[in-house]
């Protein structure tokens, strides 16, 4: 099952008990892929936690987390076809448009990409497709000094193979400004609403889908 995070922060570690290493810091609203639970002694319950980039399991205390039920990943207006969807990005005033034909359905600040001292991030322009999706993602990039290594990235919607999308932003809330490695930065809540909206959709049970189609993209400078 997929579980968000509930609490400001919560530690992670190797094994289900708190003298073990820990691993991570997770944060408010990123979300993971729970694999199973296991009970201490004294009663207390660790989920098992998938990180999708190490391959590994870590355990967090579960009542850190909630479980997110199926009908919160339904899809929105999915009888509305896919050619009536499509997203405008206006990376000028840093603002992403969604349409069902010609009706404006939903609207949301973003952060886009940036120049930093390490290079240039700049979200791409043009046309693209939502045609690979995740709910939930460990990214990471880069070098110690100047990377970046964010576990759980939620509701991750691909719209290039060099790993450009629109996704969650649990670590900033910076939003109509550039400040991203060259995605496009929501608000978790808006993101979702994006992630169940835009095609394909991804079933609750599945961690990505990866199709050759997807809701029609318009990035402008």
């Amino acid at each position: 099952l997929l579980g968000e995070v509930t609490v400001p922060f919560v530690d992670v570690r190797r094994m289900a008990t708190e003298q073990s290493f820990r691993s991570y810091r997770y944060y408010y609203n990123a979300a993971f892929w729970i694999r199973g639970v296991v009970r201490e002694s004294e009663g207390h319950s660790w989920y098992r936690v998938w990180d999708d980039l190490r391959q590994v399991d870590y355990f967090a205390p579960a009542d850190s987390f909630r479980l997110v039920p199926p009908e919160e990943l339904a899809p929105l207006s999915p009888e509305v076809p896919l050619e009536e969807k499509r997203v405008e990005v206006d990376l000028a005033h840093q603002w992403m448009k969604c349409y069902e034909g010609a009706e404006l359905v939903f609207t949301s600040k973003i952060s886009s990409g940036w120049r930093y001292a390490s290079g240039y991030y700049l979200t791409p322009v043009g046309d693209f497709q939502t045609y690979h999706k995740r709910h939930s993602r460990h990214m990471a990039g880069g070098n110690l000094a100047t990377g970046y290594d964010l576990p759980g990235v939620p509701w991750v919607a691909y719209i290039n193979n060099q790993g450009i999308s629109f996704h969650g932003t649990y670590w900033h809330n910076g939003f109509g400004r550039p400040r991203s490695h060259g995605c496009i930065n929501m608000a978790p809540e808006a993101a979702m609403w994006f992630h169940r909206w835009s095609q394909p959709a991804v079933p609750a049970e599945t961690q990505e889908i990866r199709v050759d189609y997807g809701t029609r993209v318009r990035i402008t400078a």
